[in-house]
């Protein structure tokens, strides 16, 4: 049975069984990974947020990153769907009424369900915090009318973490967990062609008149606002661990590669003193990375007054430091890089994807510089 305390072993091990067989394919096909998510849920990583009266383990930020990094490190899409299942989950445990957790939580806990965010819309973009989607009243049901632009694991996720505007509040936004199965719930087909992160299915969502019980409104009306400005915390930090553990694999791969590549001689690649030189970059980017993501977690955790600043800070520096690591290691691996002959090909496309994903890279700076000057 999967335990908090010894979680980062756990990862090594299901990474190694469940993730591994599926990465090479999820690339090449643009595929979800759905056997490594079958995996996630009967092992009970889905469950690692969900509170323990309700059956899961009752993680927190720590164990949230702890997963999403040791995740990354296998395969950066697989991580990222988890992230935004996680996040999602966190959102309904600290915000959603008795009856939606009893109803939703204990389901995640015996890996039932799958969670998605649908929070992007063409007209925000990398912002996301203006969403365009509309309700209307009808009842006990809020009918949901609009578009959401980007919805990673879009068709595999069984609820839609969704934000609207409030039709009672103007002004103000609401949070519904919505059902990915009710009537006008469509996703778009053909749509999702990545560089990189290629197995993510995100995929634009239409709500055309959907009816959603009152039931799945999390916290009160006109609430919205909050739930996002808490849950975005979770998405940056995992963001930052699954990009840190993207890092890593980086690192481990091409270290491998200059030391096994020879020379007729018998030296090795790495023994060249510039090609130590910019592993030792590499090392020193992936480990700084990875010091400054756990210590937002910690910071979150412990409800420090200055933990904002730290979990923006910690995923501009992964972005930056992923990517230098990625183009570092992509000129270590020469023509064996760029053949595809080494894994380096994808996570050099995966790397990339990292400033784009919202908030976006300048979005966060944004953030960051709002945060210490305020």
């Amino acid at each position: 049975m999967l335990q908090l305390d010894t979680i980062v072993t756990a990862c090594q091990e299901f990474g190694e069984k469940y993730i591994t067989p599926y990465t090479k394919r999820t690339d090449e096909e643009g595929r979800f990974p759905q056997e490594s998510f079958d995996a996630l849920k009967k092992e009970g990583f889905s469950a690692l947020l969900v509170p323990k009266e309700y059956g899961g383990l009752g993680g927190g930020a720590k164990e949230h990153v702890q997963v999403c990094y040791g995740l990354g490190r296998f395969c950066a899409t697989t991580a990222l769907c988890y992230m935004m299942h996680n996040t999602a989950v966190y959102a309904v445990s600290m915000f959603g009424s008795k009856e939606l957790k009893a109803d939703v939580l204990p389901r995640v806990a015996k890996g039932e369900l799958l969670f998605a965010l649908a929070y992007s819309e063409s007209g925000s973009g990398t912002h996301f915090g203006a969403p365009d989607i509309t309700e209307k009243q009808d009842g006990d049901f809020r009918i949901l009318n609009g578009r959401k632009s980007f919805v990673t694991s879009a068709e595999y996720a069984d609820f839609y973490l969704t934000y609207t505007n409030s039709c009672n509040k103007q002004g103000t936004y609401n949070s519904w967990l919505v059902d990915s199965r009710l009537s006008g719930v469509v996703a778009e087909q053909g749509t999702w062609n990545g560089l990189g992160m290629r197995g993510n299915n995100s995929k634009p969502i239409q709500y055309n008149d959907v009816r959603v019980p009152e039931k799945f409104l999390l916290g009160n009306d006109g609430d919205g606002e909050t739930h996002s400005g808490a849950l975005i915390m979770y998405f940056i930090i995992g963001l930052g661990a699954v990009y840190s553990g993207l890092g890593d694999a980086i690192y481990r791969c091409i270290l491998g590669h200059t030391k096994e590549r020879k020379y007729t001689t018998g030296g090795s690649l790495s023994d060249i003193e510039l090609v130590k030189i910019h592993l030792a970059d590499i090392y020193t980017k992936v480990q700084g990375g990875i010091s400054l993501t756990m210590e937002a977690a910690r910071s979150f955790d412990a409800k420090e007054s200055d933990f904002a600043p730290k979990v923006f800070a910690c995923r501009i520096h992964v972005i930056h430091n992923v990517m230098d690591v990625a183009s570092l290691a992509m000129r270590l691996g020469g023509g064996k890089a760029y053949s595809k002959h080494l894994v380096l090909e994808r996570y050099f496309r995966d790397a990339f994807a990292s400033q784009v994903m919202a908030p976006s890279l300048d979005v966060l700076k944004i953030w960051l510089g709002s945060a210490i000057t305020t």
